[in-house]
């Protein structure tokens, strides 16, 4: 990614909550002056704290902790996750107070990038690009500068249920026009049955298929952004969306609502776009349908393109708190970068690992549990993540977008009124709000 993520002026109260100071530019690759510090004395042991909110992290931190006797890491449990605990690292950050790691995803880290939350790690990681794909790269790098180590990558996916396409005698739609047509062909032979449904509430979801699409919501040249969520990448996945939905084909119950779970638990929804993650929520939301769930593909705009959006992620980051930031970068890269540190993420954190040597580890060889009867369901990810897409750079304002998103689409659908009218609402939301800050700004 190549861009600033300079502010002009003193940010003023809204996109980002409790961020009120002057903001320089992120294109030095020297470390913060919490960084600056440096290590204890060689016989010293060196005390980290991570805050992550992983449940098999244990595990992780007790190995390292095992074989690293002069580096000690506390992890510490944060109170809440997304944007509750991104908020406090940003007001923790003015008091120096915040862990020497965290877990961020990767649509949020170029806000902590400019409130200054995060520092450049390359004096200490000088070159991850022979472990990392460029599509995960870009992630965490922003004009020439590494803030943080990718530790996952969550193509888009699509699951469906395989007795239903037996039943019917459809294959796994290869195009978004075919997925169009088995829709219509599943909830005419059982009006009970949708192949999916449209996501209101969550705006990663529709994020990813605006990124196969093509779209870029944020870039930037120099000191200045343009915002384009309306962009016309954007409006045909919106376009097409609401011309299912208004066809009663797909169900309008967002992910994860009470109502989308019990139709996918008694069988009313039978696919579901989704991303290399589900097979882990698959046994909470529907326990029932264990074992007549495969995973394939994306569907493409262009039969026989590759290109996937991604639904989710994280990176590790070093905190501008940090004392001792070159043994904190050290553990991120054992914990994300090494065949040891992944494995215990792979067996313990259920991790689909950015680091291309590991996603071929013996680790992942046996399928997910929910997915035991596709063998090759991690080789099939690992095929899929080489045709990630990301934006060019997530906004640094994401956490507003997102919102607006939520708001303006879950209107939209309860009103009838059009999915592109909702778009202009979030873009509209957005660049005011990066006005107010203080960005220099276009759209």
């Amino acid at each position: 990614m190549r861009s600033s993520l300079a502010r002009h002026g003193t940010v003023a109260a809204g996109i980002l909550a409790a961020a009120t100071v002057a903001l320089a530019g992120c294109s030095s690759s020297s470390s913060s002056s919490g960084a600056s510090s440096s290590s204890a004395g060689s016989n010293q042991v060196v005390h980290l704290t991570i805050t992550d909110w992983d449940n098999g992290m244990p595990a992780v931190v007790s190995a390292w902790n095992k074989s690293h006797p002069d580096i000690q890491v506390q992890l510490i449990k944060p109170t809440g996750t997304g944007y509750t605990l991104y908020n406090k690292l940003i007001t923790d950050n003015r008091a120096g107070t915040n862990p020497d790691i965290s877990e961020i995803e990767y649509q949020a880290l170029p806000e902590m990038i400019a409130n200054k939350v995060v520092i450049p790690l390359n004096q200490y990681l000088p070159s991850l690009s022979s472990t990392y794909p460029q599509a995960a790269l870009d992630l965490v790098q922003f004009q020439g500068s590494t803030y943080g180590v990718p530790q996952n990558i969550c193509p888009m996916v699509f699951f469906y249920r395989t007795d239903v396409f037996k039943k019917l005698g459809l294959q796994p739609p290869t195009t978004w026009a075919q997925y169009a047509s088995d829709a219509a062909k599943i909830h005419k032979a059982n009006p009970k049955e949708y192949l999916g449904n449209f996501d209101a509430a969550d705006p990663e979801w529709f994020a990813g298929l605006a990124q196969q699409a093509g779209a870029n919501w944020w870039t930037a040249s120099g000191n200045t952004w343009t915002v384009a969520i309306n962009d016309a990448a954007t409006q045909k996945v919106a376009n097409y969306w609401q011309g299912l939905v208004n066809g009663g084909v797909i169900s309008p119950e967002p992910s994860w609502s009470t109502q989308w779970m019990t139709d996918m638990n008694k069988g009313n929804l039978v696919g579901w776009i989704s991303a290399q993650w589900a097979p882990n929520q698959f046994p909470t939301i529907a326990p029932s349908t264990s074992g007549q769930w495969t995973a394939a593909a994306l569907p493409a705009w262009t039969a026989g393109d590759k290109t996937v959006g991604t639904w989710g992620g994280e990176a590790e980051v070093v905190t501008t708190s940090s004392k001792h930031p070159k043994q904190a970068a050290e553990f991120v890269q054992w914990m994300n970068s090494s065949q040891q540190g992944l494995n215990l993420l792979i067996k313990n954190v259920d991790v689909f690992p950015a680091a291309t040597f590991a996603q071929s580890s013996p680790e992942l060889q046996t399928p997910p549990p929910f997915m035991s009867g596709q063998a090759g369901y991690n080789s099939l990810m690992a095929s899929i993540a080489t045709g990630v897409r990301n934006f060019q750079i997530w906004g640094p304002d994401a956490s507003v977008t997102f919102s607006s998103y939520s708001d303006a689409f879950a209107s939209a659908l309860q009103n009838h009124s059009s999915f592109l009218g909702a778009l202009s609402t979030v873009q509209s939301t957005t660049l005011n709000d990066m006005k107010h800050a203080g960005f220099q700004v276009t759209g």
